[in-house]
């Protein structure tokens, strides 16, 4: 995979899950039944929200700009059509601020669908994660 390109590996076969927890702003990633990562999260707002069901990884960058929002997502890893990734969260104050904002002061803290994640939880979920990786939302 090139750092800036998509990767190019075949889709998976494997029992991995990512799991979003919307109301919890959790994400699990699972191997069948074994829960391997935990991590804190910052989903979609009320007028942008994250949507809910079953996916599949479809494209990862590991450096990626959004056009949309011209916003850095890096370790961005698509799983809907219309560009809703888990990826890296690059704000000025740190995500657990942005938690407890979004948590007790008001959405508005929300991402516009995506699923954020601090630097350190991107890159293990994108390099625990391959394409094809099953996305469940919920």
């Amino acid at each position: 995979m090139s750092a800036t390109g998509p990767s190019k590996a075949s889709p998976s076969k494997s029992r991995k899950l990512i799991k979003v927890d919307l109301t919890a702003q959790l994400v699990g990633a699972c191997d069948g039944s074994e829960r391997i990562h935990r991590f804190e999260c910052v989903s979609g707002d009320k007028d942008h929200p994250t949507d809910r069901g079953r996916f599949k990884i479809q494209r990862k960058h590991e450096i990626y700009r959004s056009r949309a929002y011209n916003v850095q997502m890096n370790y961005a890893m698509f799983f809907t059509t219309d560009g809703k990734a888990l990826h890296q969260y690059h704000g000025a104050v740190p995500l657990s601020v942005v938690r407890t904002f979004r948590g007790k002061v008001s959405e508005w803290f929300g991402s516009h669908g995506c699923v954020r994640l601090s630097e350190a939880d991107a890159r293990a979920l994108f390099e625990w994660a391959p394409l094809g990786t099953a996305v469940e939302v919920f």
